[in-house]
């Protein structure tokens, strides 16, 4: 009867350690969904044809190196209704594996420009990439989405501005994502 309970035990917590992988595992594909048709969105609304490669970093730690005195999490909690910095974590936690569509930007002719080419556009004072991409190259952060996937928010802009980017707020309704203040 030992061995019965123990094994009921252990099977017990073999589904849900497994059960727990399988939510992770939608989880980051959800995400990456809906973070790609966010991104594509905004590019198909700029019109733009071209952009810079993704940092590795998160939204949060290109933020944290570039303005270290900006609190950019209070900010994105604030922005995104989030109950706190421990709900925040988990979701940058996401957001950190991204791994943007690049099959179809390309079916859509969007161009994306390397991170480590930058020096040689600086060389050719941009020559090359004004007549690669005339519309000019959007910069984007890997967006952070809420659990629910209807808010998100992200840093994006033009290539080649001093200006700072803001925190853009994005909501998903009617199948596609509505740049504003999200309705509650």
């Amino acid at each position: 009867m030992k061995k019965l309970n123990s094994t009921l035990l252990i099977s017990a917590i073999f589904s849900l350690f497994i059960s727990c992988k399988k939510e992770t595992a939608y989880s980051q594909l959800t995400y990456n969904e809906k973070a790609n048709e966010l991104i594509q969105q905004i590019i198909i609304d700029d019109s733009c044809g071209c952009i810079l490669e993704i940092p590795q970093e998160s939204m949060i730690k290109s933020s944290i190196i570039e303005n270290p005195s900006f609190d950019i999490k209070q900010e994105i909690i604030k922005k995104n209704h989030l109950k706190n910095t421990i709900q925040l974590d988990s979701l940058e936690k996401v957001s950190e594996k991204f791994i943007l569509d690049t099959i179809l930007l390309r079916q859509k002719n969007i161009k994306i420009i390397k991170r480590n080419s930058i020096s040689d556009i600086i060389k050719d004072k941009g020559r090359n990439l004004l007549k690669k991409c005339p519309n000019g190259v959007l910069c984007f952060s890997k967006p952070i989405i809420d659990e629910r996937n209807k808010t998100a928010v992200l840093f994006y802009k033009q290539m080649a501005t001093c200006i700072g980017s803001p925190i853009y707020l994005y909501k998903y309704e009617d199948k596609k994502w509505i740049y504003g203040e999200p309705k509650f």
